[in-house]
């Protein structure tokens, strides 16, 4: 252990505190695995450090990651199974956080996939996915993981990224100017698709800037931090909030729905892209729906609402995130909703809109 090191992290969770956030902390990075694994009893050695983190930072609001696992390659990594052993035996021996706090994996692809879930990985509370893909595809393993038995939160931890020009953020192979408006709207579709695939816990916004050069050095590869500050594409976020919170604690009563979409995917929507697609959760009693459609996405009916009751439907800009006159909708004797049109008339997306149905009282 360095105490220097560690001192200088108590600074920074103080302060982080002290803002408000709740930090996402990691033990160390998969490529330390196999070297700590041949010298080392690893399982021993491994529940005694992440308890020393856990004893040092468990009186904070945090989320807490037993491994950041965003590769598993057989040369730079253990395997999903051998930290799954060794975080399995630190809760054996030293029990979970001491305020319950959540503990989750970040993750390559999905946590289900890697770990399993419930009995098969007894430690993890959240599920997540994350590094590869970044885009539509995605939304399944979101998906999966919200269905689960017993239901546990998932978000996606590692999104498209504005400004990293890389072979596994290319939606559909497109590798737009960063911070223009196509990057910053890769990241806006991202974050919606996400949640209302049923990361509900919350999103995460990424950019390229983390080659940490420090002023008066020269750039790296990527973006430098103070530049990435100046993308328009984490602004986004207070936008998702005020949507998604928009009638308070009743998302958490919100279930998926986007099979009730018709047509939920455009023609020629790709799997990789993100755009044309559509993503609607509603809770059960059917009295609320929140819904996301992307650019191309082509205007759907919407299925499974009560039969001949009147909705208010109101449209959300998530790029300034301003709400639109409310329009009264009725469902047909089939339960269907048909919306009039986009705004701006449209009905095919020439951008991204978000909207709000409440059955009306």
């Amino acid at each position: 252990m360095n105490p220097a090191y560690f001192q200088s992290l108590d600074r920074k969770m103080q302060y982080l505190s002290q803002q408000g956030f709740v930090p996402l902390l990691e033990t160390v990075r998969r490529d330390v695995g196999p070297s700590w694994h041949a010298y080392f009893d690893f399982n021993e050695s491994f529940a005694r450090y992440t308890q020393y983190l856990i004893a040092r930072y468990g009186a904070n609001n945090l989320v807490f990651s037993g491994i950041h696992l965003d590769w598993i390659p057989k040369d730079f990594s253990l395997t999903a199974a051998q930290f799954n052993e060794a975080l399995t035996y630190h809760l054996k021996k030293y029990g979970p956080p001491p305020f319950n706090q959540p503990m989750t994996v970040l993750i390559d692809r999905s946590t289900y996939d890697a770990f399993g879930h419930a009995g098969q990985v007894p430690w993890l509370t959240m599920h997540s996915v994350g590094n590869k893909p970044r885009d539509h595809r995605v939304g399944a393993a979101l998906e999966t993981q919200f269905k689960l038995t017993p239901a546990y939160p998932t978000i996606n931890f590692e999104p498209y990224y504005t400004g990293w020009l890389h072979e596994i953020n290319k939606p559909a192979g497109e590798e737009p100017p960063a911070n223009s408006a196509r990057d910053n709207y890769f990241a806006r579709a991202q974050m919606y698709g996400s949640v209302l695939s049923g990361g509900l816990s919350g999103h995460v916004h990424g950019t390229a800037a983390y080659d940490v050069t420090s002023t008066g050095e020269p750039a790296g590869a990527r973006p430098q931090f103070w530049d990435a500050l100046k993308y328009g594409s984490a602004s986004y976020m207070q936008h998702l909030q005020a949507f998604m919170l928009s009638e308070g604690r009743r998302y958490q009563d919100l279930g998926l729905a986007s099979e009730d979409l018709s047509v939920r995917k455009a023609p020629g929507s790709p799997d990789d892209g993100l755009d044309g697609w559509s993503y609607m959760m509603r809770t059960k009693e059917k009295d609320l729906a929140l819904l996301y459609f992307e650019n191309k996405a082509v205007l759907p009916k919407l299925k499974g609402f009560v039969p001949g009751k009147s909705y208010n439907l109101k449209w959300f800009d998530p790029i300034n995130g301003q709400w639109q006159k409310p329009l009264s909708i009725t469902a047909n004797t089939d339960g269907t909703l048909v919306l009039p049109a986009f705004p701006q008339e449209k009905q095919i997306a020439s951008r991204d809109w978000a909207a709000k149905i409440l059955l009306e009282q």
